[in-house]
């Protein structure tokens, strides 16, 4: 009897520090790319249009456009590497429910207005020479050649991806360089309360996507 109760005592013992052992775990995460691949834009991806006038703007029925206004994209590789556009609207709580525009930040809780960015004919260049603008609507999975291409916002558009070719098939080819020049045009909503100025406050992520 004396050994099955101290057999006994034994395992509730073991039971017990086995219930009472801390555990942690291991997480190994990451992203192999196949190259680094960096965006610019000049003047340091900043639009300033300084300090206008309702009256100095275009007048249409809805809206007022503000100058088009231009900036230089660049994409460069460490490698020929395949690879897409997306854009994230930092400002969409003030945009409308459109894909291709994007805020402008809101005064006094009023949406400002919208821009787009789309890249002006026949810029772009692929690798030093004349490439095509790309779009995909279901997120690599086929795409289509457009005259000016442009970005979207991932937000309302998850699965539009931009990408660029160097030849004539339908699809992003591997490249090490790519070049556009970017045309930026964006507009003021009518019937808006201004007291004071207003301050313009778009701003957008540009991200490389690699395919």
């Amino acid at each position: 009897m004396k050994n099955s109760v101290l057999s006994l005592a034994v395992l509730m013992s073991l039971a017990t520090a086995n219930a009472m052992a801390a555990t942690t775990d291991l997480t190994v995460t990451g992203i192999i790319t196949p190259a680094a691949c960096t965006p610019t834009l000049s003047n340091g991806g900043l639009v300033e249009y300084g300090s206008l006038a309702l009256t100095d703007l275009e007048d249409t029925p809805s809206q007022y456009n503000l100058p088009a206004k231009s900036l230089n994209f660049a994409i460069e590789c460490s490698a020929p590497t395949t690879f897409a556009l997306i854009a994230n609207d930092n400002r969409r709580d003030s945009s409308p429910a459109s894909p291709w525009l994007f805020g402008l930040g809101k005064h006094q809780d009023q949406s400002i207005g919208q821009y787009g960015m789309s890249w002006q004919y026949e810029s772009t260049v692929v690798d030093g020479a004349q490439g095509l603008n790309l779009v995909s609507e279901d997120g690599g999975n086929s795409w289509t050649n457009v005259i000016n291409g442009g970005l979207f916002d991932a937000g309302r558009a998850p699965n539009t991806l931009t990408g660029f070719s160097s030849g004539t098939n339908l699809g992003p080819t591997p490249a090490t360089s790519v070049n556009v020049t970017m045309d930026v045009r964006g507009s003021i909503n009518k019937g808006l309360t201004l007291n004071g100025a207003m301050e313009l406050d778009g701003s957008a992520t540009i991200e490389v996507i690699y395919l």
